[in-house]
């Protein structure tokens, strides 16, 4: 049984992997809906105690501690429930990108942010877009460049932020500084409480999964690609004209640089 293999290798740890075996055995139910950094933090250690010691367990790491702790106490769950489930969720997404895109298409002006490792989603979304709108602008990857831009913005402006888990400081001070100015904010992140959920006006959650050691982030840019698509719906078939332009545009050059 898996709080036995957990127990059996108590007397071999040090202190400080002691407290975190005992910290999560308190609360073992609730390690499927934990980050590692969450469990470390309730546990008072850090992230690379919890790590250790899942390998210490026989696990490949914490994603493969949290699947058997899930199916130790969740696999009873009747598989109608879990499509059920899945159902609303994506209902609750495909609602959330209809609305990304409809403000998309309503704002003057579109300033899209992210900062470190969310910098490409900004890059992606500003590049894809702009070969239709024409009132995309990337916001510079310094927080304090980006912050005076927005003091330049208004109501009719919308600011889209893009930051997942660990959150960019950066990013969390934009979306409340905009709030403070009354600028509407869209933000991509990968949990409804987040700090960029709690603070912004629309809201695309995602869902990024960690396996062994690199977030798998190709659902983000997916996301991005819905959001366009939906808007490019909603503006009709001058879209179509707009990027067979753009391409021509490309060609015209010879390709790119």
């Amino acid at each position: 049984m898996l709080i036995d293999k957990i127990k059996s290798h108590n007397n071999n740890l040090t202190p400080k992997l002691k407290q975190a075996s005992e910290s999560i055995l308190s609360n073992l139910n609730q390690i499927p809906f934990q980050t590692i950094r969450q469990t470390a933090h309730k546990a008072e250690v850090s992230v690379l105690t919890i790590s250790r010691l899942n390998k210490i367990w026989g696990f490949e790491g914490y994603s493969d501690f949290q699947l058997h702790v899930k199916n130790l106490f969740y696999s009873d769950i009747k598989k109608k429930d879990h499509e059920k489930f899945s159902n609303i969720k994506d209902l609750e997404q495909r609602k959330s990108i209809e609305l990304a895109a409809k403000i998309l298409t309503q704002s003057d002006s579109v300033y899209i942010s992210g900062f470190r490792s969310a910098k490409s989603f900004a890059l992606y979304m500003n590049y894809m877009g702009r070969m239709v709108f024409d009132n995309f602008f990337l916001m510079p990857d310094s927080g304090l460049s980006a912050a005076q831009d927005l003091a330049r913005l208004g109501k009719k402006n919308l600011l889209v932020a893009f930051s997942t888990t660990p959150y960019s400081t950066e990013t969390v001070r934009l979306i409340r500084a905009a709030k403070t100015l009354n600028i509407k904010t869209l933000s991509f992140t990968d949990n409804a409480f987040s700090p960029l959920a709690k603070h912004s006006d629309y809201v695309v959650i995602v869902s990024i999964s960690k396996e062994k050691r690199l977030y798998k982030m190709a659902p983000m840019i997916s996301a991005i690609e819905e959001v366009l698509e939906k808007s490019f719906e909603i503006l009709g078939e001058d879209v179509d004209i707009k990027i067979k332009y753009f391409e021509d545009r490309i060609k015209a050059i010879n390709g790119y640089w």
